[in-house]
């Protein structure tokens, strides 16, 4: 988003670039760096029967529970950091681009 207009100037191509490595991201945060830092994951379900879909959350067993694990507190502060930075970054990109909008 930042460093697009130095490879190109075709606005949909930034935004459609954009928009797939967003996606990457959290898919990657969400399912990948979840499970392995903090033994998170989830999914989409759907019922073959009624054809409705539903979220299914899940977390690793806790150490005192039989095949449970010790999360590591560094990686645990890591993932709920970048966690909840992200959509930070982003509203602070939204905001400066929005200002510079108004100031030129």
């Amino acid at each position: 988003y930042l460093l697009g207009l130095i490879f190109t100037s075709n606005f949909v191509l930034i935004f459609i670039i954009t928009i797939l490595l967003l996606a990457s991201d959290f898919y990657y945060l969400k399912n990948i760096a979840g499970r392995r830092l903090v033994g998170l994951r989830w999914w989409n379900e759907v019922d073959a029967t009624s054809g409705e879909s539903h979220w299914v959350f899940e977390s690793a067993p806790q150490p005192n529970e039989p095949g449970g694990k010790l999360v590591n507190a560094t990686d645990k502060r890591f993932f709920w950091l970048a966690l909840y930075c992200q959509p930070a970054l982003w509203v602070a990109l939204a905001v400066v681009a929005v200002s510079g909008k108004w100031a030129g």
